[in-house]
């Protein structure tokens, strides 16, 4: 047997080896691995081989996930549980990939003996006989088919979300039906608590499921017990008996009770327990105490009752929970993270009555959310305005024609129904059919129709745990103790329904096993119940693992998840309240800030307060070290009662910190915070009872904002963590949320932003929330520790990259790792990074740091190869050659027809007369021309005119001294304030009195309205003279200038235009007349720079001068290379005739450019051209291997993350990256080698 599929474990002692391999039909490769066991070993029972107490199963399970090989064959025996034949032989085939969970199917081998197995051994031979193995066509063998198995588990879990949804409306209805009295009381009154509750129950059925189809209910009791659960408890019996009623009843379920009543036995057993029969959980998701409502009461004393609900509803409940297409779904086969992405659609709503008549139509993010409309708003609607207000209220991007058409059409709330009855969503409306007023429904939060659900997927956070992890491995080496990996403290931030943490829970229980193996003394007594690896899970749950998020409802996902991966059929929950914790990871105040009673800076003074924090963090202390050292001796309930003892014992810091909160949060300006900090302190620095009292009520008024605050003292809560040597985390690991900056000031307190920036010195307010939280994961980091979290692509830009990546390498953090972009499993459109940070100050390892799976010298904060974290330097060379363009400040200084029927322009005969009048006003007049010609004329010509006066004084004076006996300075203070003497030899503006006279009447009203002293006293002048910009277009003289729009432009276009003319401000003018020069701007090197640079609305681009052009570094000598002024000359005059031949201007024509779909020769020809100048200019910096490889893509949403690049043809991303790499370099050399000049 070739080495490399056998594995030694213990220094030796176990030995995993295969007794055959079968190889794939090409290659060296191996597609199988056989295991027959010995007689007499049966496969599930746990021994002991060299050391390690395991099953036969698990033993093959790790040869494979080892070895690599995907599949194996396991023959040895079952326990059958019949008195007669305790066991049988079978045959298992066992698949086992990495970082996913492992399936298995079994035959039993004397039924494939026999006639009736017949259907057996034949499913047997599909699977794995020579066809299935070697000669069938590649897509039916064998590995193929386990592929799209596994492929198939994600769509299986996406559709099962979709059907949980639908369960928890029918949940709704039901109970409605059923209290109507009583639910809409608590839809009024306690609109969460119905949600939470309901929310509940299907948490409780998941579980149930779960829990059954891994045999680990009933708990014990064999055979007798087995029987007696499914046929009195189990929730796959229950569903099996409603399925056999609605057979017989079809027309009669929802008269029919009985289901209902049966589940709350069952939620009552597990909770409670029954001797060996059942195991009591305990925790808050089985807990009677927490929604009476269940139960028919209305106050937790009131006398309980079985609700009548409908056994119709509760096997609709049921089929939505268990069943697709018909078939049972298999919750074996569903690993944790599957079963997240589950409930996690679940979350984000909230319970309303309905004021009117309502209907849920599918909207929201994808189109994959119920969403209530309100039909009688719709109805007093305009026809034109009805689709817009759906989109406004339900964040729908498109409805179909047919529907909007309809919607237009439609008279009354009936008519309406119809209209909208091909997007009505049946999870929420079954019957297509309107609720009336009054009626309980569940509504999407804002948040939820926004960013629809994301659960993050294990391909995704297996990785991610593992580079984030690494570094503390690596710190405590290959001999660590068990108590060396029990030290390892990981967190996230943002747990959500704790994927992460679930990963984390894996990898270190993993390696806690291989403590023990190499430490065989300090390997605990593994119960019955568990094996090492389960048992080294639970530890690790309860030492290791810490975890924070704003909604308490997430936790309590977060909680199923770890119980669900710890689960064991003779143990309660694990208690986890004390490594999950409520609360915001951005709002708190570290410990001294604490003892301080401050926000700000510290001032040394010592007050009470400090003592009072101490003693309460000792007594905690103490608590938490003792349910950590008896966490697997201790009851859950004892365990909650050390955790409520904590946290009274912290009580009084909790409302020093959250009152010192509230002072900064109840303030807009600093002025008011720092004011309520001084009164607040007052309070803080008497220890009288009633003080307390104020001090409380300040940190409820914190909670009870209209967007409340829960805080999150981070060294007050986890004080275990900061507390040691070298405090912090050792890996700090999650996908925190994303939220630009209208969300950030839309879904939090208004005061929200200025808080960031005072937890984040330098912290622009525009950046993305995760920069925030990159931050603060950061800051939590112990010296050594590692951080490895998602984000958008916004973290390595702009204001991001600058509140975030760039303050923490600057602050010594080392990108060791990073993926740029990371496609997410079942999600074509939603592409994020990956970012690993060490805060050690040198990478984790010797290697090089690994960008996108190759290594590299070092990763910028940009996220590509290179040195540069901050933003590009403005370049001497490129200063002086562009400019924003004229700033006229008073349309009344043109001449155009459109404006002059406004009031605001002369009309152009006007203009005309003038000139006839006096030819010398042609001097003056000078043709207009914006951003709008530029982009939408063919031939980009003017059609308005303008009056410059550039920068001459007004009149001359009829006295005073003559100009030539005046001074430098009295001269320039003539100029200054346009009154000069009366022999002035220059032009002034009254030498053209008729055009004066315009600008009096049109333009000095609205001057003496302006602010700037200058526009008003010099009224007759541009509201900017702009004298560089006049010069350097002056020294042109009669040739072109280039110019492209400034303003939110679909495409990046320049244009050649005379320099004699007035170029509006719309437009970004650039001192350069050259084709070459025209090539290097035009191509797509100079539009990655920019689009990267400038400012967005929507995915239109502003072109800033500033930001686009003086940081960016031209090619060498590109003002002469003939080869970039023969590609921009070509491109130049054929983009030129087109525009001309089809009457279009640039807009249309790029249009056309990027559409796939056209493929006229004209637009085709310009494509290639296009490509000819990209290649003269790639090849004009020296890049001659991105010139070869450069190849433009048509890109879509699927091919495309950024959305600034969907819909163009254009270079992929990765070719992107790499050129901005190059790019970004060489503006630091090029800013480098200038400042040594």
């Amino acid at each position: 047997m070739p080495t490399a599929l056998t594995r030694s474990l213990r220094d030796g002692e176990t030995l995993l080896t295969p007794t055959y391999a079968v190889r794939a039909p090409t290659g060296d490769d191996f597609q199988l691995l056989v295991r027959i066991e010995d007689a007499g070993i049966v496969l599930d029972r746990r021994g002991t081989l060299g050391g390690w107490e395991a099953t036969a199963h698990q033993r093959f399970e790790r040869l494979l996930r080892e070895t690599g090989v995907l599949a194996g064959v396991l023959i040895g025996e079952v326990e059958t549980g019949r008195s007669d034949s305790p066991v049988e032989p079978v045959l298992r085939l066992v698949v086992a990939p990495r970082g996913e969970a492992a399936g298995w199917m079994s035959w039993p081998l004397p039924a494939l003996t026999k006639v009736s197995g017949r259907g057996m051994l034949a499913g047997l031979k599909l699977l794995l006989d020579a066809h299935a193995l070697f000669t069938g066509a590649p897509s039916h063998r064998l590995p193929v088919v386990l592929a799209e198995s596994r492929a198939a588990q994600a769509a299986v879990s996406t559709r099962l979300a979709g059907q949980v949804l639908a369960s928890l409306h029918e949940l709704l209805r039901g109970f409605d039906a059923a209290a109507p009295d009583l639910i809409r009381d608590l839809a009024v009154r306690r609109p969460h608590h119905l949600y939470e509750g309901l929310l509940t129950v299907l948490l409780r059925l998941i579980f149930i499921a779960y829990a059954e189809d891994r045999d680990l209910m009933p708990s014990g009791g064999g055979r007798g017990a087995t029987l007696l659960y499914e046929q009195g408890y189990s929730l796959g019996g229950l569903h099996v008996r409603l399925g056999d009623d609605r057979a017989l009843n079809p027309d009669t379920m929802d008269e029919r009770y009985g289901a209902w009543g049966r589940l709350l036995a069952l939620f009552r057993l597990v909770e409670r327990g029954a001797g060996d029969f059942m195991q009591a959980r305990g925790g808050k998701l089985f807990g009677e105490a927490a929604f009476p409502f269940l139960f028919g009461r209305t106050d937790p004393d009131d006398p309980e009752r079985v609700l009548t609900i409908g056994d119709g509803c509760i096997a609709r409940v049921l089929d939505g929970l268990l069943t697709l297409d018909g078939e049972r779904v298999s919750y074996r086969a569903l690993d944790v993270e599957k079963l997240g992405s589950v409930y996690e659609t679940v979350m984000g709503f909230t319970v309303e009555c309905a004021a009117t008549p309502m209907l849920a139509i599918r909207a929201g993010k994808g189109n994959r959310t119920p969403v209530w409309v309100d039909l009688a708003a719709l109805a007093a609607a305009g026809g034109t305005e009805r689709v817009r207000l759906l989109k406004e209220w339900t964040g729908r991007g498109l409805f179909p024609a047919a529907v909007a058409k309809e919607l237009r059409r439609a008279g009354g709330v009936a008519g309406l129904e119809a209209a909208l009855a091909a997007v009505v969503d049946p999870r929420a409306a079954p019957r297509g059919a309107a609720v009336a007023a009054g009626t309980p429904i569940l509504q999407p939060t804002d948040e939820r129709r926004r960013t629809g659900s994301h659960y993050t997927p294990r391909a995704m956070t297996e990785p991610i745990v593992g580079h984030a992890l690494a570094p503390a491995l690596a710190r405590i080496g290959a001999d660590a103790t068990p108590g060396d990996v029990l030290d390892l403290k990981v967190c996230d931030p943002a747990v959500g329904s704790g994927a992460f943490l679930v990963e984390a829970c894996r990898q270190l229980g993993a390696r806690l096993v291989e403590a023990w193996e190499r430490w065989p003394a300090q390997r605990p007594t593994i119960p019955a119940d568990e094996d090492d690896l389960l048992h080294a899970k639970r530890l690790v749950a309860q030492h290791c693992l810490r975890g924070v998020d704003c909604n308490p409802l997430a936790l309590d996902l977060a909680k199923l998840s770890l119980w669900l991966e710890t689960l064991a059929s003779r143990h309660e929950f694990t208690f986890l309240d004390h490594v999950l914790r409520a609360g915001d990871s951005l709002v708190g105040l570290p410990n001294p800030k604490i003892m301080a009673v401050t926000w700000g800076k510290m001032s040394g003074q010592h007050t009470f307060v400090e003592q009072i924090v101490r003693d309460g963090i000792r007594a905690a202390a103490d608590l938490d070290r003792l349910m950590r050292h008896e966490a697997e001796i201790a009851s859950y309930d004892t365990q909650e009662r050390r955790h409520h003892e904590a946290t009274t014992a912290k009580h009084h810091a909790h409302l020093v910190a959250d009152a010192v909160l509230e002072s900064f949060f109840a303030g807009t300006t600093h002025r008011e915070r720092e004011r309520g900090l001084a009164e607040m302190q007052q309070f803080a620095l008497s220890p009288r009872d009633e003080n307390w009292a104020k001090l409380a009520a300040l940190r409820d008024r914190l909670r009870a904002s209209p967007i409340g605050i829960t805080s999150f003292h981070w060294e007050l809560e986890f004080n275990d963590v900061f507390a040691r040597p070298n405090p912090g985390f050792d890996a700090i690991v999650g996908n925190p949320p994303f939220a630009g900056k209208n969300t950030i000031a839309s879904g939090h307190p208004l005061a929200y932003p200025d808080w960031l920036k005072t937890l984040h010195p330098g912290a622009h307010g525009n950046a993305d929330l995760a920069a925030h939280f990159f931050r603060r994961a950061y800051g939590l980091l112990r010296q050594g520790g590692a951080m490895g979290l998602i984000a958008t692509n916004t973290i390595r830009q702009g204001d991001t990259r600058e509140t975030g990546l760039r303050h923490i390498v600057g602050d010594g953090g080392v990108i060791y790792r990073a993926i740029s972009r990371a496609r997410w499993e079942g999600e074509a459109a939603v592409v994020v990074a990956q970012v690993f940070v060490s805060k050690s100050g040198t990478p984790p390892s010797p290697s090089p740091s690994i960008l996108d799976d190759r290594p590299v010298r070092r990763i910028s904060a940009y996220l590509v190869e290179g040195d540069l974290d901050g933003s590009p330097a403005r370049l001497r060379a490129n200063a002086g050659k562009s400019f924003a363009g004229f700033e006229i400040y008073g349309m009344g200084f043109t001449f155009d027809d459109e404006n002059a029927g406004k009031g605001k322009s002369t009309p152009l005969a006007e203009m005309q007369r003038l000139i006839s009048v006096d030819r010398r006003n042609t001097e003056i007049i000078r043709p207009y021309l914006g951003g709008e010609e530029v982009n939408n004329s063919s031939t980009q010509t003017y059609h308005r005119y303008t009056i410059d006066f550039r920068d001459y004084p007004l009149s001359r004076s009829n006295s005073g001294r003559s100009w030539n006996f005046l001074s430098q300075v009295e001269q320039t203070d003539q100029i200054r304030r346009g009154i000069v003497a009366f022999d002035y030899p220059g032009a002034v503006a009254a030498d053209w009195p008729d055009l004066l006279e315009i600008v009096r009447l049109r333009v000095l009203p609205e001057r003496q309205k302006q602010d700037r002293q200058r526009r008003t006293d010099l009224w007759w002048q541009f509201g900017e003279v702009a004298p560089t910009l006049r010069k350097s277009l002056d020294a042109i003289g009669d040739g072109c200038c280039l110019v492209t729009n400034r303003g939110a432009s679909p495409h990046l276009s320049f244009a050649m235009v005379p320099a004699g003319i007035c170029l509006a401000k719309t437009l970004a003018v650039f001192a350069l007349s050259t084709h070459a020069a025209f090539a290097t701007l035009q191509s797509r090197v100079h539009e990655v720079w920019a689009r990267f640079f400038a400012s967005t609305l929507e995915d239109r681009l502003r072109y800033t001068p500033s930001d686009c052009f003086e940081t960016f570094p031209l090619p060498p000598g590109y003002a002469d290379a003939p080869a970039l002024e023969a590609a921009g000359r070509a491109y130049h005059d054929h983009r030129a005739a087109l525009m001309i031949a089809r009457d279009q201007g640039m807009t249309p024509t790029y249009n056309r450019f990027h559409a796939r779909a056209d493929d006229a020769a004209d637009i085709v020809t310009l494509r290639g051209l296009h490509h000819a100048m990209d290649d003269a200019v790639l090849r004009a910096y020296g890049w001659d291997d991105l010139a070869d490889r450069a190849a433009a893509q048509f890109l879509d949403e699927h091919s495309e993350d950024d959305h600034r690049y969907q819909g163009r043809l254009f270079w992929p991303a990765p070719f992107r990256d790499a050129l901005l790499a190059r790019l970004l370099r060489l503006n630091e050399e090029r800013a480098m080698a200038e400042t040594m000049l």
